[in-house]
């Protein structure tokens, strides 16, 4: 049976079981829960072109694990996603 048979919508085996330390690339929303990548894994520095390190090729596998399954999510100093940041920000 494949994995993807085992895993949720929206989850990764990758980073629930076999690398759970790529879960301090994800930012969530303190207010709605949203999900989203860290965009600093989309910078240059990163991943090194360096192949011969093992913490380059960790470093490639989380990003592209991550773009596959979320989207980017940037937050503010307050922790909220910009739709919640734009809404509470109105009143």
């Amino acid at each position: 049976m494949s994995h993807s048979k085992t895993t949720k919508r929206g989850k990764s085996l990758y980073i629930e079981k076999w690398n759970p330390t790529a879960k301090r690339f994800v930012n969530t929303c303190s207010v709605c829960g949203a999900q989203g990548y860290r965009p600093t894994i989309d910078e240059d520095g990163f991943v090194r072109n360096d192949a011969k390190k093992i913490a380059d090729l960790e470093h490639r596998a989380i990003r592209e694990e991550l773009k596959k399954v979320l989207k980017p999510l940037p937050l503010d100093s307050h922790g909220r996603c910009s739709d919640c940041a734009r809404i509470m920000n109105q009143k």
